[in-house]
C-alpha cells in the first residue's frame, strides 16, 4: 500500500531545510510506529521518499524555498500501512506540528496512491543504495556500487535477497536477474552526518520471479530503504 502525506510549513517565514534532512522523517515515524520498534535490528519493511516542491532550490548546506512536503510511504505489510495511516491522521487531528529544518510542518491531509504492477521498467524518487560484496572500506567509493561497475548486477541482487530474507524469513525461486540503465546518474548523499553513494533515474530489470519485481516496488530496492531510499516508480513498458 502506498500513501501521500502533504505537509505545509506552519510559519510565514522563508523555509529552509538542511539536506541532510533524512533523520527528520525517521523521527517521524518514530512518533507513529513507536520508539520501541527501532531498537529492534533489522531492514524496514518499508520505503519512504521526500519532495520539497517545483520552487525549493539547493543551496550548498540548505535546500531553500521549501513551501511544501510530500512524504510518500510504501509497504507490502498490510498491518504496517493501516498503523501508518492510523498514526499519521491521530497527529493530524491532534494539531502535531513537526520540527524539520528552520520551521515546523502540519499535516494537510493523507492519501492512499494507487499501486501499479511493475512492468520491469522503474522511475527512483529516492537514491538507491547498493552496497558492495565483500566491502572492506568505509569510503563511499568503495563502499557502494553504481551500475557503471562491473559488479553492480551482483551486488543488487545479493541486497535485494538479504532484505528479502530478513523480511520474509525465506528466498524466492529466482534464476534471472538482469539491471539495464535506462538514464541513471550516480550521486553522494549527506546522512547522519556522513557520506553515501546512490543513483537516481530511470531503469530496467528483467527477471523470471515477479516476486523480485512486486518486491522492490513496494518495499524498496537496495539497502536503507527505512531512512529514506530506494523508493521506486512503476514507469510504461517504453524503455
Amino acid at each position: 500500500m502506498r500513501f501521500l502525506v502533504k505537509m505545509k510549513p506552519s510559519e510565514k517565514e522563508s523555509t529552509y531545510i538542511p539536506i541532510d534532512y533524512r533523520s527528520r522523517f525517521i523521527s517521524l515515524l518514530k512518533l507513529i510506529f513507536g520508539e520501541e520498534e527501532f531498537e529492534q535490528k533489522g531492514p524496514r519493511p518499508y520505503t519512504f521518499a521526500v519532495y520539497f516542491g517545483k520552487d525549493a532550490k539547493i543551496n550548498r548546506e540548505y535546500i531553500e524555498n521549501v513551501q511544501q512536503v510530500n512524504l510518500r510511504f510504501s509497504t507490502g505489510d498490510t498491518l504496517k500501512a493501516i498503523n501508518f495511516y492510523n498514526g499519521i491522521l491521530k497527529l493530524k487531528k491532534e494539531g502535531y506540528k513537526h520540527p524539520i529544518g528552520n520551521n515546523r510542518f502540519s499535516i494537510e491531509w493523507i492519501s492512499q496512491e494507487e499501486e501499479k504492477t511493475p512492468t520491469g521498467i522503474f522511475r527512483t524518487l529516492s537514491p538507491v543504495i547498493v552496497e558492495r560484496i565483500g566491502f572492506k572500506s568505509k569510503d563511499p567509493n568503495e563502499r557502494y556500487a553504481l551500475p557503471s561497475e562491473d559488479d553492480f548486477n551482483e551486488s543488487l541482487l545479493e541486497n535485494i535477497l538479504r532484505r528479502y530474507k530478513d523480511i520474509f524469513g525465506n528466498l524466492p525461486n529466482i534464476n534471472v536477474f538482469r539491471f539495464t540503465p535506462i538514464n541513471v546518474k550516480g550521486e553522494f548523499i549527506r546522512h547522519y552526518g556522513g557520506l553515501l553513494r546512490g543513483f537516481l533515474g530511470k531503469f530496467k530489470i528483467e527477471s523470471d520471479s515477479e516476486e523480485i519485481l512486486r518486491f522492490i516496488y513496494k518495499y524498496g530496492m537496495g539497502l536503507r530503504t527505512g531512512q529514506g531510499f530506494g523508493y521506486l516508480e512503476v514507469e510504461d513498458g517504453k524503455a
